[in-house]
């Protein structure tokens, strides 16, 4: 007998009544449930519902059946909580390395950067390559493989159904959000969750007393009846949908204060988790945030890049006598362009601009409203990007693929950024946005994981110290709890054993009690099949084709982030050790390399085939 569930099975949205009950193990649970026969009377929607199990990843992971991830006696009951601040972790969705002020950019960002002026600026800060992998080592300190994120794409066949490659936060790990609020802090998350969608697998079950989340990985910024890309958003445990007027960074904000305003005279302090989808394609923005952006970027992507690159040189955020790398070899020069693509270009990069424009705007509103009722002062702030810029180009990837994508949208040149709209910034303006650094998302070079990280914290912190310390995703939850006053439990939390966590607390660098991050040893890193070794200003990479050629590089990424010059031959007993060192990493973390060519877009379970037949009726 096939298994019911009404829970996390929520409607698409725009699509009323659409919430009845979906097999638990259907793969198709994102698509509208209706009879085979209304299916099959139309072809575009046979081709929607194939797309949206293609793109949906939140909702097309592990369906093992759900045990309960709490139970016995809560072991941090009664914990002292005077003077335990508020914690803030606000992340932005695929915004490169130098798209704020402080790091560069002429997008306007004054919020931001006046946390950045007032905490400490980490400039070789590294997350993963791909979101949700980020967003699982965020939560729990956890490397992304032991929480269930070995891989965000199709998986391999020596993947499937192994541990760690869950598609979703497994059971092994215990996120921070559950710690603090065991510890009696209040928790609250806004935004884009992407660490699972079924049952007992979203924030309610993971820690959050409050919650309104979009469970996949990718939705459009305005309110839409469209099916492409499928996503869902819920208030808690129940499937919601946008409001007329939602704008995503609006409407999360907007939620998170009144989270934050419900409970204010609880004297408990919060935990408060801002994951917006600013700048994630697709690219929408008010109209006249475009307008504002759209001359700007006219004067072309090699003027923009330049000047970028010479402020983040005078701020000390790039080497001063290392000059800017060439052009990705993708990206033409700007003056080869028609004046009607130049049009065109300048446009996507205003859109992309908007949108950041937009959430600092909204970060700025959050922090006014703490400053109003008092909780500013006493509020630690974490703010980074998920993972480096996107690069993609519908002109050259995957023709079916983008195709799919595409479904229904219109981007002509007047309705771009527009509801019903799908346009990416691509890869001249990921250049721009790495500028200096190589690679981009899904890469484990330093554009693709290199990314800001900004912490204040008002009298505590080091204000104004810029830090080029190596420092991980893994860090951010060791150091709030440290911050909170917590100890993580270890190997077994309340009836379940747990994965312990792999980073280290930032807390005695933050507040000046060390002079280094007090690491002990080097980290490792993997996802695709590129591989990174880090130790102090060394890493070690090893790209898969077409990217590289599968072989050890070495790089001094302090004098070098760009990672311009292969010292391997220069020091090959320093690669030699790194490499050891992240032999033992892939075998602590059970990490499963995909094989030799593997391709993870198109060798999946025949959809390339399919996808085929589907756009073949034309």
């Amino acid at each position: 007998m096939t298994t019911k569930q009404t829970l996390n099975a929520p409607s698409v949205a725009g699509q009323p009544g659409a919430s009845a009950d979906l097999p638990a193990s259907n793969p198709f649970r994102v698509i509208k449930f209706i009879n085979l026969e209304e299916l099959f009377m139309s072809v575009d929607l046979i081709r929607s519902s194939f797309v949206a199990c293609l793109l949906a990843v939140a909702g097309c992971g592990d369906s093992s059946p759900p045990a309960p991830l709490v139970s016995g006696a809560n072991p941090y009951e009664g914990h002292d909580l005077t003077g335990a601040p508020n914690i803030l972790l606000i992340v932005a969705d695929d915004m490169g390395f130098t798209d704020i002020g402080t790091f560069g950019s002429e997008i306007e960002t004054p919020q931001i950067d006046a946390l950045a002026a007032a905490g400490v600026i980490f400039s070789n800060f590294h997350v993963a390559a791909a979101c949700a992998p980020t967003r699982a080592m965020l939560l729990t300190g956890v490397h992304n493989h032991l929480a269930g994120q070995g891989s965000m794409m199709y998986l391999a066949p020596n993947q499937r159904g192994q541990p760690g490659y869950e598609d979703r936060l497994n059971d092994r790990v215990v996120t921070v959000a559950r710690l603090l609020q065991d510890a009696g802090y209040h928790s609250y998350m806004a935004g884009k969750w992407h660490l699972g969608s079924k049952a007992m697998q979203g924030p309610p079950d993971r820690g959050f007393e409050r919650s309104w989340w979009l469970a996949e990985g990718v939705a459009p910024h305005y309110s839409s009846d469209r099916l492409i890309p499928p996503h869902h958003y819920f208030d808690g445990l129940e499937p919601t949908e946008e409001s007329v007027d939602f704008f995503s960074s609006d409407s999360y904000t907007s939620r998170l204060i009144e989270f934050i305003d419900g409970n204010r005279d609880s004297g408990r302090p919060f935990f408060g988790y801002l994951a917006f989808t600013a700048p994630h394609s697709p690219l929408q923005a008010p109209k006249e945030l475009v307008d504002k952006y759209e001359p700007i970027y006219a004067r072309g992507w090699d003027v923009i890049r330049a000047e970028r690159y010479r402020r983040l040189q005078n701020s000390g955020l790039a080497p001063a006598e290392q000059a800017l790398p060439p052009r990705w070899p993708e990206v033409p020069a700007w003056d080869s362009l028609s004046e009607t693509k130049r049009a065109i270009e300048a446009r996507k990069m205003a859109l992309y601009a908007g949108l950041i424009d937009n959430m600092d705007q909204n970060i700025g509103r959050l922090l006014t409203r703490l400053r109003d009722i008092g909780e500013y002062e006493n509020t630690v702030v974490f703010f980074l990007s998920d993972n480096g810029a996107e690069h993609v180009d519908p002109e050259v990837l995957d023709a079916l693929i983008m195709k799919a994508l595409l479904l229904g949208s219109d981007n002509s040149y007047d309705n771009m950024g527009k509801p019903g709209s799908f346009v990416f910034a691509g890869p001249p303006w990921a250049n721009v946005s790495a500028t200096h650094l190589r690679g981009h998302k899904g890469l484990a070079t330093e554009g693709g994981i290199r990314v800001p990280l900004l912490v204040s914290w008002p009298g505590r912190v080091s204000a104004g110290l810029r830090s080029e310390q190596l420092s991980m995703a893994i860090d951010i939850a060791p150091t709030m709890l440290a911050i909170a006053g917590i100890e993580h439990p270890g190997t077994e939390y309340r009836g379940r054993d747990v994965v312990p966590p792999s980073g280290v607390s930032l807390l005695s660098y933050l507040t000046g009690q060390t002079e280094t991050v007090q690491r002990p040893g080097s980290v490792g890193y993997e996802l695709a099949g590129h591989q990174a070794q880090f130790y102090d200003r060394w890493k070690a990479l090893k790209l898969r084709p077409p990217f590289g050629n599968d072989q050890w590089a070495l790089y001094d990424i302090l004098a070098d982030p760009g990672e311009t010059t292969d010292l391997a031959a220069q020091y090959p007993e320093r690669l030699a050790a790194l490499v050891r060192d992240h032999e033992h990493y892939l075998q602590k973390n059970g990490v499963i390399l995909a094989p030799e060519g593997y391709d993870a877009l198109s060798a999946k379970l025949g959809i390339r085939d399919i996808l085929a037949l589907l756009f073949s009726a034309e």
